[in-house]
């Protein structure tokens, strides 16, 4: 199971909970002021999610997907869309500026590693975040 992205819950005693990508279920412990958790901390995947500045549905397909991913677009987001894939660790490991046609994308990504990865989309009046999965 691979989780949209994760939360933190405050238990009736105050202990906060965190859960995150990749985790079945709820696991940590903790004892004198000593936190354990099990899991990727993606803490700043969830800001960068909440990006979106104009109401364009975005469609991402197919995920998980084997050498190719498309972004199709409800409305135009723009001529020229840049394209930003960054690995689990934040690093960006693919760029490209990418010819809107007919308010959709595609993105070769045959070079990366099986993986989750976060992708950004961008142009002057749009932008968007998606997880996405190379199988």
């Amino acid at each position: 199971m691979i989780s949209a992205q994760g939360g933190s819950v405050i238990t009736q005693n105050g202990q906060q909970v965190r859960y995150t990508v990749g985790q079945q279920s709820v696991t940590g412990t903790s004892s004198n002021g000593y936190v354990v958790q099990q899991g990727f901390q993606q803490s700043n995947w969830g800001k960068i999610l909440e990006q979106n500045t104009i109401s364009i549905t975005t469609t991402v397909y197919p995920n998980p997907f084997v050498n190719e991913i498309n972004f199709s677009f409800s409305i135009s987001p723009g001529e020229k869309i840049s394209a930003f894939v960054f690995d689990v660790l934040g690093r960006l490991v693919y760029s490209e500026d990418v010819k809107n046609e007919n308010n959709s994308i595609k993105l070769n990504l045959v070079h990366l590693s099986t993986a989750e990865y976060l992708v950004k989309l961008s142009s002057d009046k749009f932008v968007h975040s998606a997880k996405i999965i190379k199988k």
